[in-house]
């Protein structure tokens, strides 16, 4: 079901950029055929509503970062149609009440459920001849809350070790703040699934050299960098995989290890 959801969201993405580039290609055709129109249509304000629009389309519209960039590039796009408006002393202001109205407004999701559900998933979707469903009945049996990771940092800083010897992943978002976390104590047995959310942050994972890191993070004005340095020889185990999703805007995620 997750799978099939991916697809979707993907399928999205491609139709909605593929409309995107194929707007702007026409625009800038009629553009140098001696067509008028006016500058702010090929400002960087409207390049921010546009990535917003297709990240939202990519994602089914179920993130913030594209609601986000949205309003931006909306922000400034009015700023630059509207001068004597003056929104600028006014950007971060609303900004921060923006932040809020979002945590106010987003729906509580039980968490211990998403990753029974995943964990479930994760255990038969490679099994030959197997289809599998989400189960009707919602209720979590006991979990180690040590095996997992959820973490908020908003206006500060986080710094955490994980020592689990099961490390299963887990939630972690940044708002405007800065976390690190040392995962050289703790082992993976499989595959353990990181969501992150950056938004004007970032964050740091020190983890074994030798765990394979994929990254699956969307974002804009953002990066992604494996720093790790392998050493005595040491590969990344396919046993041992840490899989980075969510979305970064504004913000950054740094791998490393000792």
């Amino acid at each position: 079901m997750e799978k099939s959801n991916n697809l979707k969201d993907r399928e999205g993405g491609r139709i909605a950029g593929g409309l995107i580039l194929v707007a702007v290609g026409a625009f800038l055709l009629l553009r140098n055929m001696g067509f008028d129109f006016p500058g702010w249509l090929f400002s960087w304000p409207m390049i921010l509503i546009l990535v917003g629009i297709y990240s939202g389309f990519k994602h089914n519209f179920h993130n913030n970062s594209w609601l986000i960039i949205l309003g931006v590039g909306v922000f400034f796009l009015v700023n630059q149609f509207i001068p004597s408006l003056n929104l600028e002393p006014l950007f971060w202001p609303l900004v921060i009440i923006g932040l809020g109205i979002i945590f106010i407004l987003k729906p509580k999701r039980n968490f211990m459920i998403d990753i029974k559900h995943n964990v479930e998933y994760n255990k038969w979707k490679d099994v030959p001849g197997s289809s599998f469903q989400e189960p009707a009945d919602t209720t979590v049996t006991p979990i180690d809350s040590k095996d997992f990771l959820v973490a908020r940092s908003v206006f500060s800083g986080i710094k955490r070790n994980i020592v689990s010897k099961n490390f299963q992943g887990g939630n972690v978002a940044c708002i405007f703040g800065g976390a690190e976390f040392d995962l050289t104590q703790a082992d993976i047995n499989g595959t353990a699934v990181l969501k992150l959310e950056m938004i004007f942050g970032g964050s740091k994972f020190i983890v074994p050299s030798n765990w394979t890191v994929q990254n699956e993070i969307d974002g804009v004005f953002h990066g992604v960098e494996d720093k790790r340095k392998f050493y005595n020889g040491a590969v990344n185990n396919p046993s041992k995989v840490l899989v980075l999703k969510g979305s970064a805007v504004f913000g950054g995620v740094e791998i490393t290890s000792y």
